[in-house]
């Protein structure tokens, strides 16, 4: 499926393995992606920041971990890790609710008869799950889902801005 991703997209998801593996993760969630989504200038970043968004204050909000296993476990498992362990960044799965939000990018793609998955097509099928981390993350700072989807909707439909559909 990345073949499919523009520029922005694909870098945007480097970011965001970057994000959950300086986090000490073990998988890349959809808070790592909307953090991969904010430190790339595209839709997403351009809807994201007009609406108030901050990569340093959503990185406090999913702090905790909100969402997936944490990186201790149960019984019998490995113990938690210890602070600055780090995973190799290509070596780092993504959550269902992650891997979701790529279904939900293509989708998104498809219905809107674009070619590629822009970060505007993937915050859109990041938003689309009310129960993720980075949605709870994005209504914490006070910031209107409703709102963001209209306007990443906007502008990757006005045909300003990055490309929206490349041949």
């Amino acid at each position: 499926m990345f073949e499919r991703f523009d520029p922005d997209a694909r870098a945007a998801v480097m970011h965001a393995r970057d994000e959950a593996s300086r986090a000490g993760k073990r998988e890349i969630g959809t808070e790592h992606l909307l953090l991969g989504l904010l430190s790339r200038p595209g839709h997403a970043s351009a809807a994201l920041t007009a609406a108030g968004a901050d990569a340093g204050d959503l990185r406090e909000q999913i702090a905790p971990d909100n969402e997936g296993p944490p990186a201790s476990s149960a019984a019998g498992q490995p113990g938690p890790e210890q602070p600055g362990t780090q995973h190799p960044a290509d070596d780092l799965p993504m959550t269902h609710r992650a891997r979701h939000a790529m279904q939900l990018a293509l989708q998104a793609t498809q219905r809107l008869r674009h070619r590629h998955i822009s970060s505007g097509h993937l915050l859109l099928g990041i938003i689309e799950q009310p129960d993720s981390g980075a949605v709870r993350a994005l209504s914490v700072a006070g910031i209107q889902v409703g709102a963001l989807r209209a306007d990443v909707l906007q502008r990757m439909t006005s045909g300003s801005g990055p490309s929206r559909a490349r041949i």
